[in-house]
């Protein structure tokens, strides 16, 4: 006890004091709202093959207008090459007003590997996604989502917890 402060610390103080610190934290943490999709296993080149068309956005929750009538598909070609529409570019901080007027295209080669973690407090998993391999332009890596083929590909857009996203599927 500190006599001098006239104040009285014992070790239940303590761990109350740090158990209400913890709840707090973990109410403060934020959470990617598309976690629970994203693919934890590593899947086979073959079960990721085929094209993965533009079905939502969350940035703007549009009907997709925006696009103006232009495609946006990404085709992971057996041979290990791709095609890209309209996908963005790699290190986009944040999405602003004029997004879709940044999109690029490109072809190169395609490759699954990981592209982060996603944690429950407890674990944490292995995230894969596919990196878009372009001589020409730099394409934004996608997350697979999905346990099983057919997968489904989600392009973040600036923080993941903001949950901003273009969301193809195949």
């Amino acid at each position: 006890m500190n006599r001098s402060m006239g104040i009285r610390v014992n070790k239940a103080s303590i761990r109350t004091v740090a158990a209400v610190v913890a709840v707090l934290s973990s109410l403060a943490c934020q959470y990617d709202p598309h976690a629970h999709l994203y693919t934890t296993a590593r899947p086979a080149p073959g079960d990721v093959v085929g094209v993965y068309r533009l079905t939502s956005e969350t940035l703007l929750a549009s009907d997709l207008s925006e696009l103006g009538g232009r495609s946006c598909f990404v085709r992971l070609k057996a041979d290990g090459t791709f095609e890209a529409v309209n996908v963005p570019p790699w290190g986009l901080d944040s999405p602003g007003p004029r997004f879709f007027e940044h999109l690029l295209s490109g072809s190169g080669t395609w490759r699954i590997a990981s592209i982060g973690a996603v944690d429950n407090g407890w674990s944490s998993k292995t995230l894969w996604g596919v990196y878009l391999d372009s001589p020409n332009v730099k394409l934004a890596p996608a997350t697979l989502t999905g346990r099983s083929s057919p997968y489904g590909l989600i392009f973040s857009l600036g923080d993941p917890d903001a949950g901003e996203a273009l969301i193809l599927s195949r």
